[in-house]
């Protein structure tokens, strides 16, 4: 990556698209040069976007994104997502979104940039992510680390973004875009429907790890998340995966937890 330090770590995050077609690798601890065109930001991060060339075989640089905000420290691209909605969707197909996270933003308190996918300059290829919304939790706090693991469903309308949340045993906070169906007819927007938390069931908030990894369906009904910090009856950090399904009654839209599984004996 362009850095002066030796230190951006590209590969740090990585995603690919339902088709394949996109490969983004995050590299959060660049120093990214910022709009100026010559001061260098520390830790602001940057992303690197890799697109499928069917010639070749293989993947080619597309984009290099950096923050839209010149700001030390940030982590852009510590994690990311992109989302494309529709089975049949190839480069040309104008809905797709991207999601990417900067939980170092404002003294870690963090936030999410969403992309849309478009033409470019020439009017007519479509190669360029242009940055049309941020999200930010509803609930902020300084080391918060909002943004430190997120995933969607392919549609973009299902955000779950994990927070380190320092004294809470972590936590994940679900979003719904709620500004249209698929069609790109008004600007977007997301509401906050749902707080998973680490903390346990007697009230404790000791350090679960709760949403230190996350993965989703496709659709976005099923969502998984890891909480490596659990301590059983027997063992410290013996970790504990929690299994959560959308609209389980038929009724809510949020999630319901399904299942608890423990590492074993």
């Amino acid at each position: 990556t362009d850095n002066n330090d030796n230190t951006s770590k590209l590969g740090y995050s990585l995603s690919m698209s339902t088709d394949e077609n996109f490969v983004v690798a995050g590299a959060p601890y660049t120093n990214t040069i910022g709009s100026d065109g010559s001061t260098r930001f520390s830790d602001a991060g940057l992303i690197k976007i890799y697109l499928w060339e069917p010639t070749t075989f293989k993947y080619g640089i597309l984009n290099t994104i950096t923050p839209p905000t010149d700001v030390a420290s940030q982590n852009f691209g510590w994690a990311h997502k992109i989302c494309e909605p529709g089975a049949g969707s190839v480069r040309s197909t104008p809905v797709k979104y991207m999601f990417v996270s900067a939980p170092g933003f404002s003294t870690s308190r963090g936030r999410i940039y969403m992309y849309e996918w478009g033409v470019g300059a020439d009017g007519s290829t479509y190669d360029r992510w242009s940055q049309s919304k941020v999200i930010t939790s509803d609930e902020p706090g300084e080391g918060k680390r909002f943004g430190h693991r997120l995933e969607a469903n392919d549609n973009g309308d299902i955000l779950a973004v994990s927070s380190v949340a320092p004294g809470q045993a972590g936590k994940v906070e679900i979003f719904r875009r709620t500004s249209q169906s698929n069609d790109d007819s008004t600007n977007h927007s997301f509401t906050l429907v749902q707080t998973l938390e680490g903390t346990s069931a007697d009230g404790s908030s000791l350090n679960t790890q709760f949403g230190e990894s996350l993965t989703m369906s496709k659709d976005g009904t099923t969502l998984v998340v890891g909480a490596p910090g659990y301590d059983d009856s027997s063992q410290a950090d013996a970790g504990a995966i929690y299994y959560y399904k959308w609209n389980a009654d038929g009724s809510t839209n949020t999630y319901t937890l399904q299942q608890t599984i423990e590492a074993p004996d």
